[in-house]
């Protein structure tokens, strides 16, 4: 199931990925909960412990190519 990534969520230098890497991700932008790392398939991601959302950087990269930009 695809979750939705809430744009006021997510820090600045997150979202353009400049500064932060995605090994600095604690907490899980679905639940709020604990986000462990863990061997995904082919990448190192996180996992979250409370609701099982996983995260590596090509899911966050698709995730973040996918927001909607705002003209204002």
């Amino acid at each position: 199931m695809a979750t939705a990534i809430d744009p006021a969520k997510v820090p600045q230098e997150e979202s353009t990925m400049g500064g932060r890497s995605p090994d600095s991700i604690t907490h899980c932008y679905r639940c709020g909960g604990l986000m462990v790392m863990e061997q995904l398939i082919d990448l190192p991601g996180h996992r979250c412990v409370q609701c099982g959302e996983c995260i590596d950087p090509v899911i966050l990269q698709n995730r973040l190519r996918s927001l909607p930009i705002s003209l204002s």
